[in-house]
C-alpha cells in the first residue's frame, strides 16, 4: 500500500493543490497529515481529496473548532486524531505526531514500522533500528523547496516529491 504524507500547509493552497495532484497521479487513496493546516481554508483543501486523510493537529492550527466542524459536517474523509495518531494499515503500524521530539521517541520504541512528524519545515528521513522516521518537509515552501512524500508499506520506504 502507498500512502501520501504531508505536513505544514500553512494555507499555501497552490502548493497543496500540487501535492494532491501528485498523489492522485500515483493513485494514492490515503493521506497522512502531520499538522499545521493554519486555518480552516487548508482543511477544506485537504477535505476535497477523494480518499481518507488522517490528520493530527500542530502548533499552527489557529481555529481547530471550525476544522473539527468541517470534518464532521462537510468532509467526513478528514479523520482528526488530536495531537497524535496510531494507525494500522494491514500489518503495518504507524504513529503520527506534529513534533519531532515525540516522533524520534516513538520511532525508538520499536512499536512501529514508521513514524511521521512535521513542525521543523525541513525534510528529514532516518531509519531508527527497523523504523522509518520521516518528516516529509513542508507544503508551505517557506524554508526552501516544498515537499511531501509517498510511504510504501511493503518496502517501509518513502519517495520524496518536490512540489
Amino acid at each position: 500500500m502507498r500512502i501520501g504524507v504531508l505536513s505544514d500547509i500553512h494555507d499555501n493552497l497552490e502548493n497543496l493543490a500540487k501535492a494532491l495532484n501528485l498523489f492522485s497521479e500515483r493513485s494514492i487513496s490515503t493521506l497522512i497529515f502531520c499538522g499545521d493546516f493554519c486555518s480552516p481554508i487548508a482543511a477544506r483543501g485537504l477535505g476535497a481529496f477523494e480518499g481518507d486523510v488522517h490528520c493530527v493537529f500542530g502548533n499552527g492550527d489557529g481555529d481547530p473548532f471550525t476544522i473539527c466542524r468541517l470534518a464532521t459536517t462537510e468532509f467526513p474523509n478528514l479523520k482528526l486524531h488530536g495531537q497524535h495518531a496510531e494507525l494500522q494499515f494491514e500489518s503495518v503500524r504507524v504513529a503520527v505526531t506534529h513534533y519531532p521530539l515525540y516522533g524520534r521517541a516513538l520511532a525508538r520504541t520499536g512499536d512501529y514500522s514508521a513514524v511521521f512528524s512535521g513542525h521543523t519545515h525541513e525534510l528529514h528521513e532516518e531509519m531508527i533500528n527497523c523504523c522509518l522516521w520521516l518528516n516529509p518537509g513542508e507544503v508551505l515552501g517557506w524554508k526552501g523547496k516544498a515537499t511531501c512524500a509517498v510511504y510504501d508499506t511493503e518496502t517501509n520506504s518513502a519517495e520524496i516529491l518536490t512540489l
